[in-house]
């Protein structure tokens, strides 16, 4: 990863946002083709229960420009922003949080501003794809192939008894498929395909990060979990949640745990930091999703990832002790 030292204005900005210009910073990164505004709950929360805290969500690279931009080049633009609005940046504490792609992002400008700002005091992550998005290779053709006559029956099942048109989630698994094949051939997308530059420069220096950092998987991955108690008793979904679950794991392996897009391996990095290490510390929150929406579908309250109050409560407890 690139060491951005030239940079401007450090600790001449000023601040529109805080009162207190040496209170600790809380920075939300939020993930591809996202916004600020996915961090509503989490940005409440933190402000509610850390009030020292001067919580900011950077609006730089939202939409498109998560898309267009390599994570590295979305990391230098946040700093920029962040130079641009907060005042005596290197006399505060920092606490990054980032979700999913903006984890990753959170990483690279930890990684290419320790030199700069040395009073970054840890990381959290939420549904980080430390290891890649597998589910990234699904191109038409392996989808085709994999829409057995049992899966289909499954996808109209769930439609029909969510009250959509009985082809409907069919037809959104094939734009999907389609639209994710155009959004990881741009550069913030690549970077997040196993095997990337990006991903390999992570590899090398994730077991040695001296800087804490919390992990937090999601691990819903059971379309039965859209369904009403009631309805859900009555199907079962296996042949739909197995393919799926190949899609998003890579490998078909029995019960692969992911949260719809991300693996729990990848969640984790456990291909890459030792089990032991103790400033890594992993949480999996079986019952999250990694968002808001699976397909089309709304996703229950409170069980994405950002809203969830076992995230909520484990990112405020980490800033909490980050920042004694």
């Amino acid at each position: 990863m690139l060491y951005l030292l030239l940079i401007p204005g450090v600790s001449h900005a000023k601040s529109s946002s805080s009162k207190n210009q040496h209170q600790p910073l809380i920075v939300l990164l939020h993930g591809l083709g996202n916004h600020a505004s996915s961090f509503k709950s989490m940005k409440q929360k933190l402000e509610q229960s850390c009030p020292d805290a001067f919580v900011f969500t950077p609006k730089s690279v939202e939409g498109m420009k998560s898309i267009e931009l390599s994570i590295s080049k979305q990391a230098e633009m946040i700093f920029q922003e962040i130079c641009s609005k907060v005042a005596n940046l290197k006399d505060r504490a920092i606490l990054l949080v980032g979700h999913s792609q903006g984890a990753l992002t959170g990483y690279a400008f930890l990684k290419q501003y320790e030199d700069t700002l040395k009073n970054i005091k840890g990381l959290v992550t939420l549904a980080a794809p430390w290891e890649g998005a597998a589910g990234a290779r699904v191109d038409a053709a392996m989808l085709a192939q994999n829409l057995t006559a049992s899966v289909l029956k499954d996808l109209r099942t769930l439609s029909f008894n969510l009250g959509y048109a009985k082809n409907e989630l069919e037809k959104q698994l094939m734009l999907n498929v389609q639209s994710n094949q155009v959004v990881c051939s741009r550069p913030g997308g690549k970077d997040l395909m196993p095997g990337s530059a990006f991903l390999a420069e992570v590899r090398k220096s994730l077991h040695k990060e001296k800087v804490p950092i919390l992990a937090i998987g999601a691990g819903q991955n059971n379309f039965r979990a859209l369904l009403t108690k009631k309805k859900a008793r009555r199907f079962k979904l296996k042949a739909l949640n197995d393919i799926y679950t190949f899609f998003v794991v890579g490998e078909k392996r029995i019960n692969g745990r992911h949260d719809m897009q991300v693996s729990v391996d990848s969640q984790h990095a456990l291909h890459i930091v030792p089990k032991k290490k103790k400033n890594f510390t992993r949480l999996l929150i079986k019952d999250a999703f990694h968002s808001s929406y699976v397909l089309t579908v709304p996703v229950p309250k409170d069980k994405a990832i950002l809203c969830h109050p076992t995230a909520l409560g484990a990112v405020v407890n980490f800033a909490k002790t980050i920042f004694k």
